[in-house]
């Protein structure tokens, strides 16, 4: 039997983010409900995502696999919805440049995610 393998700082740079994340969606979500009755719907659908959010971040923190896809997908759906923007949609640099910061974000969260420590401690802890 194996000792447990330890958070690597990484991963719990990941969670918090996904915390900060999560507490901004509910906070906007907020908001947009109370400033108006035409955003209710996406301040409700943002407040569900916060707190989705917060799950999965605990979920990270913990070593948890499904935790782990759920951020996996999110990242590479968000660099495929970047791309489709700069190439479809948005034609003005300063739009380019956001969306780009975002897609580097979301690669580097993959990075961090499937890097050999992660896959050492996410491994230790689906035993």
């Amino acid at each position: 039997m194996t000792a447990p393998v330890t958070r690597p700082g990484l991963v719990t740079l990941v969670a918090a983010l996904t915390v900060i994340a999560g507490i901004v969606a509910i906070i906007a979500g907020v908001i947009a409900m109370i400033a108006e009755g035409t955003f209710l719907g996406a301040g409700l659908v943002s407040v569900v995502i916060g707190l989705i959010y917060l799950a999965v971040a605990k979920g990270l923190a913990d070593g948890n696999s499904v935790s782990r896809a759920i951020v996996a997908i999110v990242s590479v759906l968000q660099i495929a919805w970047v791309v489709y923007r700069m190439i479809a949609v948005d034609s003005q640099f300063g739009v380019k440049g956001a969306g780009i910061g975002s897609a580097v974000v979301s690669l580097i969260i993959l990075l961090i995610l499937f890097s050999p420590k992660a896959n050492e401690f996410f491994a230790s802890r689906s035993n």
